[in-house]
């Protein structure tokens, strides 16, 4: 993985890296079963099937982040840039901020915090 870091026109460090959506996928919670915590009625499944009706439980990736996409990262701050410029990693610095000063802020989640599902709060 080509991985780049330049100090934007503010004095910043930014870390710039190319994002695979194969690699982009997680999955929200843990379905594994442990021998210890199996009973007689836990179901095991094996071969094809033992991954059936679970592809629900990863994070689908954006339509526009579907090729990928450019990842830059400061200290606080990470934005991403879809789609991936040709010959970024070959790009000089100048390049390398336009392209940072275009891409979208991610949003980040607090811990444990799911997509489109609201935390409850104290009451």
């Amino acid at each position: 993985m080509t991985h780049r870091t330049f100090k934007d026109q503010q004095g910043r460090i930014w870390d710039v890296w190319q994002v695979h959506p194969s690699a982009a996928e997680r999955r929200f919670s843990q379905r594994r079963v442990f021998d210890e915590d199996r009973t007689a009625s836990s179901e095991r499944r094996t071969g094809e099937d033992r991954r059936g009706g679970h592809r629900d439980s990863r994070a689908p990736v954006a339509a526009e982040f579907a090729y990928g996409w450019l990842c830059f990262e400061t200290v606080g701050e990470k934005r991403r840039l879809a789609p991936v410029p040709e010959g970024w990693d070959r790009a000089d610095d100048g390049t390398i901020e336009q392209w940072c000063c275009v891409a979208k802020p991610a949003v980040r989640r607090k811990t444990g915090e799911v997509r489109g599902i609201q935390p409850k709060t104290a009451q």
